[in-house]
Parts: structure tokens; sequence; C-alpha cells
């Protein structure tokens, strides 16, 4: 899959399963809350007291990416005999979510639970699903930014994305969970981790071209004197 995409891809599958989900306990007589893809909202600048109530919502953010360790050195090394490169090395990438939940009542607890209820039902998510979430995204006439055109990208082939894209819920600790919070200078909410694996991304490398042999030179001493001047040596020249 192509560099530009996988990430963002992947985000886009996830908050759609996400909404999904939401729509479906809500139903048609209520309106279900918005899933964020940005960092936490920050405090309000108003003066406490007359900033309205927070209403709810999902934040899904992607705080942290890391190659895959299984895929790392798996397809090593790409040299032949010759010593001449062969293949590329695919970037097999782990992405870490934050799903934190937002608002002025229980209802943050609520979606937090719908939003982690969905995750966990689709675990391995299956390539179908992938391929009928990204088709249904309209694409504009003309695009006026990358991700325009993101719905063409081939998520779902086997070809592009060996493995299947799998959710895990990841336990973290008090103390990591509340420097995230605090390097995003957010009031901490409640909140769950989890790890995607495995995305693929296309590194797109190329190797310039090998310069052909133009000639070889042979060289024999008679004597085996290191210090004799090799100007002496017979040579043979064989061009191509």
């Amino acid at each position: 899959m192509s560099a530009q995409f996988a990430i963002p891809a992947t985000t886009f599958v996830l908050r759609s399963i996400i909404e999904g989900r939401l729509k479906a306990v809500y139903g048609s007589s209520l309106t279900p809350p918005k899933v964020s893809v940005e960092p936490p909202p920050r405090p309000a600048s108003t003066p406490v007291g007359s900033a309205p109530a927070e209403s709810a919502g999902l934040v899904l953010y992607l705080h942290h990416v890391a190659t895959n360790g299984a895929w790392r050195n798996m397809c090593d090394p790409h040299i032949d005999g010759q010593g001449a490169r062969f293949a590329k090395a695919p970037l097999v990438l782990d992405l870490h979510y934050m799903l934190g939940a937002y608002g002025a009542d229980l209802e943050r607890e609520a979606v937090l639970g719908i939003g982690m209820n969905a995750l966990h039902r689709n675990a391995i998510v299956p390539r179908p699903m992938i391929a009928k979430i990204l088709a249904a995204v309209a694409v504009p006439l003309v695009p006026s930014k990358l991700t325009d055109t993101l719905p063409g990208e081939p998520l779902q082939d086997p070809a592009s994305q060996p493995e299947s894209i799998t959710i895990t819920q990841m336990a973290l600790d008090v103390d990591l969970s509340t420097k995230i919070w605090g390097a995003l200078q957010s009031p901490m909410r409640p909140c769950a981790y989890y790890v995607v694996t495995t995305v693929f991304l296309d590194t797109d490398e190329t190797y310039p071209p090998l310069k052909e042999v133009q000639s070889v030179s042979i060289s024999g001493r008679p004597v085996a004197d290191p210090e004799a001047d090799p100007s002496n040596d017979d040579r043979n020249v064989f061009s191509s």
C-alpha cells in the first residue's frame, strides 16, 4: 500500500467502525456523538461557570507508530549472490491509538463503552468490511487535498496488505497514560489504548542500474617479490 495512505486509511476504517456502532445504538431518535481523530480537546479559555457543558464524544487519536518486530527482519537479506539488491524491504508498522471519551456527565462513559465494544467486535477487521467502508466514500471530481483520493487505496488487497488488520487493547499503566495526556495538554479523561497491526507501507524504493564491466585486467609476476615494480608485470587486458 502506498506510504502516504496506509496510516490514514487505517484510521479512517477504525473511525467508521466506531461510528457505525454509535449509530446502531443511538438509533434514529437520537443524534450519535462525533468521533474525532484530532488530539483531545484542551480546556476552554472562558471563565469557570460561564462555559457551556461539554457534549459527549470520542477521540480516536494516533499517538505512536512503531515498527513491527515480527516483520522487521523477516525479509532480509535483499541481496543476491552477486551483491545486487533484488527487492525492497517492506516497512511494516504497528499503530498505537488512544480512544478517549469526553463529556459533562455519565454519557461519556457510555460512549466509551460503545466505542470499545465496536473495536472488540471487530478485533480482526474483515477484508470485505474494509472494501465496503472505503468504497462508500464519495470522491470529489476535483480533489482539493491528498486524502480525497484515499478510497482508491487497496487496504483490503492481500497483495498490498499481506496480513489482516487486527485490533488489540493494550494495558497501559496510569503513569504512562498521565504522561500522554500531559504532553497533549488536555485534562485526563476516561480512555483505552489499542495497538493496530500490521500495516504495510510501500517504500517505492528504486535502484540505479549497475554499470557494465568495460574491461578486465589480469597481471602476472614471474618472481614473488612484493617490492617489485608493478609496471614490469605481465598484463593482459580483456575488453567487452
